[in-house]
């Protein structure tokens, strides 16, 4: 089986995922029968390095983020790490992005003060124009 990169150049290459590569893909995350979260960083670069995403994509990846996030019964602050990416990385927050924390809060056994924060700053957050803090970057206004 190839290895993590060469799964990940050779599927960026035109920035798709057909349903070759998905069926690829497929074999590689679960080929020791359970994805790990080195499947979820995987799967996140590929998300965000993708130009579009097919309904059998996000369907595969919300499937596997979610079976290795919630596999403990709780949303570690690892495993926000990459939710957080999957959110902001694009700069633009998602219907189906919001949907998935939904989900992740409803299904988790035990939900962390700090993946509460992560959810209701995503869900008040605009779709777009969106700012995580910090200081506005020289020579632009507050």
């Amino acid at each position: 089986m190839a290895s993590y990169h060469e799964v990940v150049r050779h599927i960026l290459v035109d920035q798709k995922i057909d349903e070759g590569e998905l069926q690829q893909l497929c074999e590689h995350v679960y080929r020791n029968g359970t994805p790990s979260l080195a499947d979820v960083r995987l799967l996140v670069e590929l998300y965000l390095g993708v130009s579009t995403l097919s309904e059998g994509f996000e369907n595969f990846f919300y499937g596997v983020l979610k079976k290795v996030v919630l596999a403990d019964g709780e949303i570690l602050p690892g495993e926000q790490f990459y939710l957080l990416k999957v959110i902001y990385s694009d700069r633009v927050i998602r219907p189906r992005e919001l949907a998935f924390l939904r989900e992740l809060r409803r299904e988790a056994k035990q939900v962390s003060p700090d993946f509460e924060q992560l959810c209701q700053t995503a869900f008040q957050a605009p779709t777009t124009n969106w700012s995580v803090g910090g200081t506005p970057a020289f020579g632009t206004s507050a």
